[in-house]
């Protein structure tokens, strides 16, 4: 049934009065429902000087794969609210290949944002033909351009660009080689392992780690390469690979870091217990507790880390020794490793740690025995802990009473938030107690 050009402008208008979020969304069903006569008074309203009001077009325009409206979203873009530039980005996505040759050409916008944005329509539009224009982007003169296009084939995830940034890596312009391992581990395909293996030895640092992480994302695929590496590496390159297999968590890698343990550099051993904790397994607990007697506060902390991420309940013991560390660093660590495994048998150290003299480690000892729950036995010794001489300490040992729901701990908590020397205290406690009101 046809709508006359004055309904749909009043309709369209009274986007502007809409109360709510709800009533936008209903007055842009009743206008893509009309269609392409609707079309002109969305792009109107592109201009509007409410934001809600210019998302709500923009939104319309896409959902109706509205082609001419292309030109005006690529501006939206540009919008001084991030929420219609993300809006107009996700319409030009859904108008597809028309909206291709004008988000091509923002790739050299000066705006930076518009630049992202157009990155990621193209990478969310999925065409096999937008890759390949991409490709041929690579090549531009300007590194801009050539940036975005490898941001956007990453998030296309396209397979035929494997080659293409497999050469940008090799390129002298760093945040360009970043980019492309960044991609690659988006893309993750296994023919990218070799080159990004190789990355980890790059001169720089942002590059090295880009590379670890996207190796991670690959996965299980690039653990034999990683354990070769392992093997011959240097100090430098076999940090991130102890810390890449670790990430990745294959079951594989366990005998050659239990092994990188006996290694003489303190950096190299740190690295290793914090990943082969991250295996999680039962066994690792028994070669991370050998390291709590190191010479080392380095080594003991990461100790303290790996014990922590196995969250095994044979952890417990040794993570209760490092609670007795001279280093106040390890014993942080001790008591937010013994949050991490959970256990009931970590509660009575953690208890005792609330008396630390560094404020650090109480504040950890208090937020551990709130991830741990046990209600009975921690809350007398929490409401005492509410007389620490740190404002952040009270504050954390506040939220953990809450989250135990102990109903003793109510009166005393509402007589601490009145109470309370510092604001920023106050606002924290009463936080807890409405927490503690919604979980009751």
């Amino acid at each position: 049934m046809a709508v006359s050009k004055q309904k749909i402008t009043k309709l369209a208008n009274s986007l502007t009065d809409a109360k709510g979020g709800q009533d936008r969304q209903e007055i842009i069903d009743r206008l893509v429902e009309i269609g392409s006569p609707a079309v002109l008074q969305l792009i109107g309203l592109l201009k509007d000087g409410d934001y809600k009001v210019r998302m709500a077009a923009a939104k319309g325009l896409g959902e109706m794969g509205a082609d001419h409206s292309v030109e005006l979203l690529i501006r939206s873009l540009s919008d001084t609210s991030k929420n219609v530039q993300r809006v107009a980005a996700e319409a030009l996505s859904k108008i597809g290949e028309p909206a291709v040759p004008a988000l091509l050409d923002t790739l050299i916008d000066k705006d930076q944002l518009a630049r992202k944005w157009a990155a990621e329509a193209l990478g969310s539009i999925g065409d096999a033909s937008v890759a390949q224009q991409l490709i041929a982007r690579l090549n531009d003169s300007n590194i801009e351009v050539q940036r975005a296009a490898v941001t956007a084939l990453g998030d296309l995830k396209s397979k035929r660009a494997i080659e293409p940034l497999i050469r940008v890596l090799e390129s002298d312009n760093i945040e360009l080689a970043r980019a492309a391992t960044e991609a690659l581990g988006q893309i993750r395909s296994n023919v990218a392992i070799g080159p990004l293996v190789s990355a980890l030895s790059s001169f720089s640092e942002d590059i090295r780690s880009s590379a670890a992480q996207s190796l991670a994302h690959i996965g299980s695929g690039a653990v034999p390469a990683l354990l070769e590496e392992l093997g011959t590496a240097d100090r430098d390159l076999r940090l991130y690979v102890v810390a890449v297999l670790g990430n990745i968590g294959d079951d594989r890698a366990r005998r050659a870091l239990t092994k990188a343990l006996q290694n003489p550099d303190e950096r190299v051993v740190a690295a290793t217990a914090i990943a082969l904790g991250k295996l999680g397994k039962h066994s690792s607990v028994k070669y991370l507790s050998e390291l709590i007697d190191s010479n080392y506060a380095s080594v003991r902390c990461a100790a303290a880390q790996g014990l922590g991420s196995t969250r095994m309940a044979n952890a417990v013991e040794p993570l209760s020794q490092l609670l007795q560390d001279n280093d106040w660093v390890t014993r942080m660590a001790a008591a937010g490793a013994l949050g991490e495994v959970g256990s009931r048998n970590g509660v009575q150290p953690l208890i005792q740690a609330l008396a630390d003299h560094e404020w650090s480690v109480r504040l950890h000892s208090a937020k551990a025995l709130g991830q741990i729950g046990q209600k009975k036995s921690a809350t007398e010794a929490l409401i005492e802990a509410l007389d620490d001489p740190e404002d952040l300490v009270r504050r954390e040992v506040a939220v953990a009473l809450a989250k135990l729901g102990s109903p003793e701990a109510t009166e005393v908590l509402n007589e601490f938030a009145n109470t309370s020397q510092s604001d920023e205290a106050a606002q924290e406690i009463a936080e807890a107690l409405e927490l503690l009101q919604e979980e009751s």
